[in-house]
């Protein structure tokens, strides 16, 4: 594809020119501020992130009202929300079962530490015993 002079138009009718000024190839991008719902436009690679170079042109059409423009972008938002709230389900589900599998490390845990207990006392209740007789044998 042809490169074109800086500053010329990028799109021409349907016809979209490759390049921005800095020579990047452009990207199509789709706009979903209140003012341009769902409208296409290319833009330098760098638009976003640095706004260095930041050009952009739209290719599509306005809406013809404001009416249509106000009901793109609020179906886009209820959209939006949709996959807010399904990526929030998905979100609960996972910290519910990662709840359950600590709440199972921990069940596990207080049996072990109970276990650990028991054979304390024993060892101890060994110990005495040891220490009992051992002091019978010394002193007779």
């Amino acid at each position: 594809m042809a490169e074109y002079a800086p500053g010329t138009r990028r799109v021409t009718h349907t016809y979209v020119r490759p390049y921005c000024g800095c020579g990047l190839p452009m990207t199509v991008k789709t706009a979903w501020t209140k003012e341009n719902p769902g409208k296409r436009f290319i833009a330098c690679p760098k638009f976003e992130k640095y706004k260095k170079c930041g050009y952009y042109e739209f290719f599509d059409d306005d809406l013809p009202s404001d009416y249509y423009r106000e009901l793109l972008y609020d179906e886009h938002q209820k959209v939006k929300r949709g996959n807010q709230r399904n990526e929030m389900q998905e979100d609960i589900e996972v910290l519910t079962m990662e709840k359950n599998q600590l709440v199972h490390e921990l069940s596990c845990t207080r049996s072990k530490l109970e276990l650990y207990d028991s054979l304390f006392r024993i060892l101890i209740g060994i110990l005495i015993i040891i220490c009992v007789v051992f002091g019978m044998k010394v002193g007779s």
